[in-house]
């Protein structure tokens, strides 16, 4: 696990000394009713590869929750994941995002892999948001089991609460 650190560091130290597009950002969000609070907040860094259409990032999920009835917890997923754009049109993309979750604070080692389906909206030269509504793919995460995935093949939309991210071009 140490080796592996040591290699993304060292990737990512690579990639801020490149003349190349580098974006940092995340998402964030909040669930509060009477049955309790759940709190999530994934800073991102990433990075798109020169003259090509895949880009490479890395986000740290964190996420806090307390229900009526449990103790807290907290959980933190290390998230890398590869994009792949497959048409650009003026200010709107559409990529697909292979992606893994992997559980770093459980005893038991947790994993999701898969395809995640992306619609990016570039605003300015600098702020780009995405939107992710859905899921496909492989789920050994209890991570995500109070979010409806089981253990097993998954395929999940959600086209009513898609994932939001906020990102900033450098």
């Amino acid at each position: 696990m140490k080796r592996f650190f040591l290699i993304l560091a060292l990737a990512l130290a690579g990639v801020f000394t490149a003349n190349a597009q580098v974006w940092i950002g995340g998402s964030t969000n909040a669930n509060i009713n009477k049955a309790g609070t759940a709190f999530n907040v994934a800073p991102e860094v990433g990075y798109c590869i020169p003259n090509s259409k895949w880009s490479i990032a890395v986000a740290a999920d964190y996420t806090f929750k307390k229900y009526e009835g449990t103790d807290a917890s907290h959980g933190l997923l290390l998230s890398p994941y590869v994009r792949y754009t497959l048409c650009s049109v003026e200010k709107f993309a559409v990529a697909l995002d292979l992606t893994g979750d992997f559980d770093v604070l459980s005893e038991e080692f947790g994993y999701r892999v898969g395809i995640q389906p992306c619609v990016a909206w570039m605003a300015t030269k600098h702020w780009t948001a995405a939107f992710r509504f859905a899921f496909i793919g492989y789920n050994h995460c209890s991570y995500y089991h109070d979010l409806g995935y089981g253990d097993g093949f998954v395929i999940k939309f959600a086209t009513a609460a898609p994932g939001f991210g906020l990102y900033y071009n450098f």
